[in-house]
This record gives structure tokens, sequence and C-alpha cells, in this order.
């Protein structure tokens, strides 16, 4: 017995059908039909195509053609990062399901792929959920994970967006390249892993390279373009609410590293970079605040002081929630009042209205960004750990930004209302200093997501 269709499902997950043998045809037939229908609905909302096969027999396999498109090329690509997701449509599967997912699985690492945990889809009938759940069971008790859904009952389209989230974040990381300039900053003693680590456990290929490139690049373009360069800033403090401290110059050389460095990023392949800012004091007179900024932006994730920890956490906010991260300190904290005060120099443009230019704080060179937050809510992660398995994860709501600007911090400051916990938690067990900011609650997705990149 055999079941044929066409199907347009969520790129990132591989689906395949399961029915017993001795199901009634009509009744399967009638069942797939209406999970195609709401798969179909999932994968228009995310625009996203991808293959699927269907199985309805111990020894019947049936291809079905799926759209030709983003995620057909992405199938046959060698090291495809997907989540596997069985569709029962009956009991009676479960040596079907297990020996089709140890398929997944053993094909997957073959091509230097990976498959995550599966997510299971039952029905809310016909032995469906039981069988699902006896599958499930079977899993973790070698160790494995998964998840169960059922169709149509509430969640269960979350948490296939979930899962195909989850796969298009750990394709992207482990297909990425990070740059790392410089090294990490010496005082980064809780946040300087070994590059063999950050590939072992998340996927990126670290790159690292000399500050010396960084430097060269950057005096190239001011020897090629200081013309250019000079209308670039004199449009940036245009756009500006107020100039503060740096002049038109500075902000030249600021805008002659950021486009060094987005030089760089195109010679080396690079998805992100994190670069030992502060020894470019010297060299160029300058601060990366701008350039970071500036990249972050444009789509290129960017982390101050060589903090791979940090970069990762902004690498996985960015891919979820696709804007721009604000990578900050914890600088104050009142844990009576719940709140804490978190700032750097470097926050990207995109994320606050208005700002000023105004210098680094800590040594009055270069350029840094004063910004306002707007009202909201915002999602505080960050990621560390011996093996980089750890997360902190919380959400704030913005309490203040802008009115009662500190000239003892870092230039873009705010104050967010956490809790009295998270407060506690930071001062007891923190994961580091550097915390990513990214507006929206997205602290469900990005929980959901770490849990089954890191399975």
């Amino acid at each position: 017995m055999s079941v044929r269709r066409t199907r347009q499902p969520v790129a990132g997950l591989e689906v395949a059908f399961f029915a017993s043998p001795i199901a009634r045809r009509e009744e399967t037939e009638a069942s797939a039909a209406e999970v195609e229908g709401e798969l179909r609905k999932v994968g228009e909302d995310l625009r996203t195509p991808a293959r699927v096969a269907v199985r309805t027999g111990a020894d019947t396999t049936v291809q079905v053609a799926g759209h030709a498109g983003a995620g057909e090329a992405q199938a046959e690509r060698p090291g495809r990062v997907f989540v596997p997701v069985p569709v029962v449509l009956t009991g009676g599967t479960e040596a079907q399901v297990l020996a089709w997912l140890d398929r997944q699985a053993t094909a997957a690492a073959r091509e230097g792929g990976r498959a995550l945990a599966p997510l299971l889809l039952a029905l809310p009938h016909s032995n469906s959920l039981p069988a699902c759940l006896e599958i499930l069971a079977r899993l973790h008790t070698d160790g494995r994970g998964g998840r169960v859904a059922v169709v149509g009952r509430a969640g269960w389209s979350r948490e296939l967006s979930a899962a195909a989230a989850a796969a298009r974040v750990a394709g992207f990381m482990r297909s990425a390249r990070i740059g790392l300039f410089g090294g990490p900053s010496e005082w980064l003693a809780a946040s300087s892993p070994d590059p063999e680590t950050v590939r072992r456990v998340w996927g990126p290929e670290v790159v690292t390279i000399p500050l010396d490139e960084v430097v060269r690049a950057c005096r190239a373009v001011l020897a090629e373009d200081v013309a250019g360069l000079r209308r670039q800033a004199a449009e940036l403090m245009r756009r500006a609410e107020e100039v503060v401290e740096p002049e038109q110059d500075t902000l030249a050389g600021a805008l002659a590293l950021h486009r060094a460095l987005r030089g760089l990023v195109r010679r080396h392949r690079l998805d992100a970079v994190t670069v030992r800012c502060f020894d470019l004091l010297g060299p160029v007179s300058s601060t990366g605040c701008l350039a970071l900024s500036l990249l972050n932006d444009e789509g290129v994730t960017a982390a101050c002081e060589g903090d791979l920890p940090a970069l990762l956490t902004m690498m996985v906010l960015g891919r979820l929630t696709d804007r721009a991260v604000f990578m900050a300190n914890p600088s104050d904290l009142d844990e009576a009042a719940g709140t804490v005060t978190f700032a750097h120099c470097s926050v990207p443009l995109s994320l606050v209205r208005p700002f000023r230019l105004r210098s680094h704080f800590e040594s009055g060179v270069g350029v840094g960004i004063e910004g306002r937050f707007g009202p909201g809510v915002v999602t505080v992660a960050r990621i560390g750990g011996r093996d980089l398995r750890e997360a902190e994860v919380f959400r704030g709501e913005v309490q203040t930004s802008g009115p009662g600007h500190r000239e003892d911090l870092c230039r873009t400051q705010v104050t967010l209302a956490v809790g009295r916990t998270v407060v506690r938690r930071l001062l007891e067990a923190p994961l580091g200093n550097h915390h990513l900011i990214v507006p929206g609650d997205h602290v469900e997705a990005v929980l959901d997501c770490l849990e089954r990149v890191l399975a």
C-alpha cells in the first residue's frame, strides 16, 4: 500500500509519513491529506519549501516530489542540518519510525551534516499518539532526544516552526566562519574558549587573523580615499542628533576601520567577526565601536574585545530574530528594584533613535555611540560555561535609556527591569561579563532553540 502526494512543508525539516500495512487505505489517505494541508499552511507562512517522503508499510517507500526550490537544493547539499519529522498516521509503526530515524542520523553524519532531535507528529486518533509515546520512550532509553506534538492541538504548529528555526540556526552555525582578529582581550578570564571547543560544540570554524592585517588595511583605505571617507563622515554627522566630541577627521578614521574590516570579511569569507579592539587605539588612533555597529547593521555579526562566547550568542539571536544585537556590559544594578543597567559604545544604529556621536568612553579616542532605546520588552542572553553548553536567557522591560545619561559609564545605556531573581543570579552565578540584547520577547524561542541545537 502506498500514498503519493505533492507537498510543500518547511525547509530544515525532513518529513515522512508512516502507516501500518494493515491500516485501511481510505482512512490513511484522508489522514495524510489532512496533515498535508496543515503542513502546507505552515510552509506558506514561512515561505520555505522542503522535501517529503511517504512510508506506508515496512517495505514500501515512495518519494514524493515537492517544489523545486531552496529547500530542494539544500536537501542535496552535503552537510545539511535538519530535524526529522515522522508523521505517525497509525499505531503499529514504531519499528518503522525508529529504523528510519537511525537511517537519517547515519546518512547525515556520513555527509558531514547532522540530524537534530526528531519531532514526532501524532494524530488524535488511530492509535497514533500511543505509538509516538512508545517511540519517544525508546529514544530516551537510548539517550536520545525528541518531542511529540499532536496535529491540530494547541501549539503543534509552533513546535513545527520552532524545529525549523533550530535547524536554520544549527545549519548556519555549522557552516559559519568566524574571524578572530588579534585574539581575546586579556581581561576575558572566563570568555576565551579554545577555538576547537567552539567548532566541536557549535560548529563555526574560527579563523585567527593577526591584528596587523586590520591595521594595514585601515591605513590603506585612508591613503586611497580620504575625501570619500570625509563625505561619509559628514553624512553620518547629519544623521546624528548631536556630535559631541569627534571631529570629521576622527569620524573618517573610524569609517576607514569599518571599510577595512568589511574588506577583510570578504577576503577571508567570514560570517562573523570579533576584534581585540582596544589594541587598535595606538596603531590607528581609533576604536572599533562605530565599525562594529555598522557591520552588525549590514548583516555581519560583530563583537568587541575578541569575545567568542558573546559572538556565538549574537549569532544565535540574530539568526533567530533577523535583528541586529547589542553587546553590552551589566554596568550597574539594583537588587532591591530588580534592575540592571547595561552599557557599551557600539550599539547598532538600527536599534536606537535618536543617537549622538561621542568618543570612546574609556579612552576618549575615536567614535562611540550614545543611543536611546525605545520603550518595550527586550531579550537578554549569554552563552558560556566550560564547554559553551550553558546559557542565561531572560526578558527585560526598558525603564530608562537616554534621560539621566551618566558620564561614568559606556555611552549607550539602558536600564532594564528584570526582577530580583535574575539580578541575584547575575551576582551569584554569571557566565561572563558581556550580555547580548535584542528587542522583543524571544525568551521561549531562544531557550527552545538552544535545547534542540545542544541536545
